[in-house]
């Protein structure tokens, strides 16, 4: 379980969102212009982030004191990638990402270079990275997962179409597994279902756009079975939260969601129920985008790392983007 003694108490209060104050460190700060999109652990505790303005893939050891950010593989070809969304594993130590040729103020791929490739870190080096499949028909997948008990599948939130795919792994057959107006973006705001985890035969979802944590059943094969249930809203965490992507702590479907938040927050929402423990500090978690639960020993299973996107100056010169540690 990932919590102290003071959180439980914290977790007692039956007010819709409760704050909190934990510990927050920072873990690494990249270079300006580097919006740092997602991130996934690795068994060995290291961090793999994602950016959707440099086509890297970082690796961060957070166990020392101060941590480069090795590139563990540069995508460029088949479609001249510029950035990285999505990460998730898919296997032991083996993992997906999504790339593709970014226009960054849309949020959108150009079309026709959306792309998944895999990262197996227990090969070589030079047998690591494979092509999985190009996505013609969509301009972003966002938040990825390997489907719940489908070990071929991989399940993608196509925050522009309201949908989520599902990519074969074995042979890149791809097609959208369903779609729904609790998907979609709005009018306002143009990121509808953003991050997604799976669990048991759920995933859960959050979408940006219309502010609500939710999860719904899938099948074998990723199809939706049943209705789409809201779990929480954004607004009763605060007036100004958007929620971004997410990390599980469940057990049966009980626990706890925490959810990255713009402009400055993280949030345990708890099932069943939906109190919010609303974690605010507008000094290290800068627009947070995503975050994962650290891996090893005890103290960082008990470890939430967000990533922050960061700020924009001025010259609309983006900095402060990078990962903070929450001690939970």
């Amino acid at each position: 379980m990932r919590f102290s003694i003071a959180t439980l108490a914290l977790w007692a209060s039956s007010a819709a969102a409760t704050q909190a104050s934990p510990p927050i460190r920072n873990i690494y700060t990249f270079p300006p212009n580097h919006f740092i999109e997602n991130i996934a652990v690795r068994s060995n505790s290291r961090l793999l982030i994602t950016s959707m303005s440099v086509p890297h893939l970082y690796s961060i050891n957070p166990l020392i004191s101060a941590p480069a950010a090795d590139v563990v593989h540069t995508f460029a070809s088949p479609s001249n990638a510029t950035g990285i969304s999505g990460i998730a594993e898919i296997a032991p130590d083996v993992f997906a990402v999504v790339v593709a040729d970014w226009d960054l103020f849309a949020t959108r791929a150009i079309p026709g270079t959306l792309a998944v490739w895999t990262v197996d870190f227990t090969k070589p080096a030079a047998q690591r990275v494979k092509f999985v499949a190009q996505i013609a028909n969509s301009t972003i997948f966002n938040g990825i997962a390997r489907h719940p008990t489908n070990p071929r599948l991989l399940l993608a939130a196509d925050s522009a179409a309201g949908a989520v795919w599902r990519v074969d792994l074995v042979t890149g057959a791809s097609s959208v597994a369903f779609s729904s107006p609790l998907l979609a973006p709005t009018e306002t705001a143009h990121l509808g279902i953003n991050g997604l985890k799976a669990q048991g035969s759920y995933l859960y979802f959050t979408n940006s756009a219309q502010g609500f944590l939710g999860k719904v059943a899938v099948d074998f094969n990723g199809n939706k079975v049943g209705a789409i249930e809201v779990l929480s809203e954004a607004a009763d965490a605060g007036a100004d939260v958007v929620y971004d992507d997410i990390a599980l702590d469940l057990n049966n479907g009980q626990g706890r969601v925490w959810v990255a938040s713009h402009p400055s927050y993280a949030i345990g929402v708890k099932l069943p129920g939906a109190n919010q423990l609303v974690v605010n500090n507008t000094t290290k978690l800068l627009n947070p985008t995503a975050c994962a639960w650290g891996r090893g020993s005890r103290k960082q299973k008990n470890t939430l790392y967000v990533t922050n996107g960061g700020e924009f100056l001025a010259d609309f010169t983006l900095v402060n983007e990078g990962v903070v540690a929450i001690e939970l």
